[in-house]
């Protein structure tokens, strides 16, 4: 069947080829546009991950970036929502792999889907399954040296993320 809708790209990175659109029946399309400052964390929501957000916040806020993650907002009468309109709106996802929590699992799915850039994090790599080990990740111990480890790799990704869509303006 022909698509006359050519819709709107909200990918990350501009791509040669076949495209393919598509409307989810889950989520509604936010009506926000895509950030191109914005950098998504998906993550574990428990307290012993603190200090790990606060060094991925850090990481976006000297490259440039505003980074939120889904209890940072409350737009939506569903959590879920909120998350997809989240991922949705921007340029680069942090997924963080440690523990192998479901929901990042699926947050890194819809961030693929829509072709967000993510940035896999993993405290043990034993927690990336392995139809994701073929992306490059970022270990990190939950120490201060660890951290500091993380932070370090973090502003290198982002800003080389941040040169290549730079270099296609």
């Amino acid at each position: 069947r022909k698509c006359t809708n050519t819709g709107d790209n909200v990918s990350s990175e501009q791509s040669e080829g076949r495209k393919i659109i598509f409307s989810p029946g889950i989520f509604s399309i936010p009506i926000e546009p895509v950030d191109p400052q914005l950098i998504s964390t998906m993550m574990p929501l428990s307290a012993e991950f603190t200090p790990v957000y606060e060094v991925i916040r850090e990481s976006c806020a000297s490259t440039g970036f505003t980074c939120k993650r889904a209890d940072d907002i409350w737009d939506h009468t569903t959590v879920i929502q909120d998350i997809f309109s989240l991922i949705f709106r921007s340029f680069i996802v942090v997924c963080d792999f440690t523990g192998k929590n479901p929901n990042v699992f699926y947050e890194a799915g819809i961030a693929h889907t829509l072709g967000k850039h993510v940035i896999p994090i993993t405290q043990s790599e034993y927690d990336i399954p392995f139809d994701l080990q073929h992306h490059r990740y970022a270990k990190y111990l939950s120490n201060g040296e660890g951290l500091q480890r993380l932070k370090h790799d973090l502003v290198g990704r982002i800003s080389r993320l941040d040169e290549k869509r730079d270099e296609r303006i």
